[in-house]
């Protein structure tokens, strides 16, 4: 049998809180424990140390914008107006914030993935038929 590299606690503080699972705001996993904020806290830092792959934690805001721009290559503006057209209230101020958020967390932003990739695949297409 292996052994185990976290402990069931910490592992149902990573489900409660990390953003591939539920993403609950640490008060309210630690409220659905039963324990302090601050035992949450030690319970995911205590994670990290063992399975730093799964940091940063983000919030469902900032996991969805991050995906929507790294991914799927959308603008802010775009973003802003898909969160809308679904009830959303998001502003292209809150978009920019929320990307300040993920940059000061480590994430990295090399200029959406899907607009670079759509940008090379339409010079291609240009190239090809001003060549022939």
């Amino acid at each position: 049998m292996d052994k185990r590299l976290i402990s069931k606690k910490q592992e149902q503080a990573l489900k409660l809180c990390h953003h591939g699972h539920l993403g609950l705001p640490q008060d309210a996993a630690a409220a659905h424990m039963g324990i302090s904020q601050q035992a949450i806290s030690k319970l995911l830092a205590a994670c990290e140390k063992v399975a730093p792959q799964l940091f940063p934690i983000l919030t469902k805001q900032e996991a969805w914008l991050y995906h929507c721009y790294m991914v799927e290559g959308w603008s802010p503006e775009e973003m802003v107006r898909a969160n809308n057209d679904t009830g959303g209230d998001l502003t292209l101020n809150a978009v920019y914030k929320t990307f300040q958020r993920c940059k000061t967390k480590g994430l990295k932003f090399s200029g959406g993935r899907g607009k670079v990739l759509q940008l090379q695949i339409e010079k291609a297409e240009h190239q090809i038929v001003h060549k022939f």
